[in-house]
């Protein structure tokens, strides 16, 4: 069998199994405005896969300021100052404080439960962050709008979370196929 023709069967493979693991038979979008750029996602049965991430302690900052991962995800909190920090979270199901440690590689934590968590320094009270942890599929937004594409159809929970709102929740009936229009007040 030629190169080409190898290269051909695979690539025809590959889009077959593409087509075994792609959107549900039938599924819709869902569209919509925050009034401030944030975090969306939908609770649709569907799973997420779960990621490593990184926030790191920078000259008394976190390192991005907000992180999204899906459940199941860890998260690592490298000290890069040459004095010690106590990372700790409140305000989501997940919380977790890492105690006293130097500058190094960190520790990490494993986040198995979906929420918006606020991330601080007991040493440190300037430090803030946030941690989003979605149970389905998620999409940030920069300019207002957003888009979820291929949602599973049916009743769902669909939450919304930007700085200065916090998180909203709002119950949805996604239908089979087409648009699902909706507009948070956050």
């Amino acid at each position: 069998m030629g190169h080409s023709n190898y290269a051909a069967r695979l690539v025809g493979a590959c889009l077959a199994m593409g087509a075994l693991w792609a959107a549900p038979a039938s599924a819709a979008n869902v569209v919509g405005h925050l009034r401030s750029p944030g975090v969306v996602w939908i609770d649709d049965g569907s799973k997420v896969q779960p990621i490593s991430a990184t926030m790191r302690n920078v000259e008394k900052s976190f390192i991005p300021e907000i992180v999204i991962v899906p459940v199941g995800s860890s998260i690592t909190f490298p000290n890069d100052d040459p004095f010690f920090h106590n990372i700790y979270s409140t305000g989501g199901a997940d919380t977790f404080d890492l105690g006293f440690y130097d500058m190094g590689p960190g520790k990490t934590e494993v986040l198995s439960k979906a929420g918006v968590l606020d991330v601080g320094c007991h040493i440190h009270k300037q430090m803030h962050a946030v941690i989003v942890v979605v149970d389905g599929p998620y999409t940030q937004t920069d300019d207002f709008a957003f888009k979820l594409a291929d949602v599973r159809p049916g009743k769902h929970a669909l939450h919304a979370w930007s700085v200065g709102y916090g998180e909203r929740t709002v119950e949805v009936v996604v239908p089979s196929s087409g648009t699902l229009s909706v507009r948070f007040q956050i």
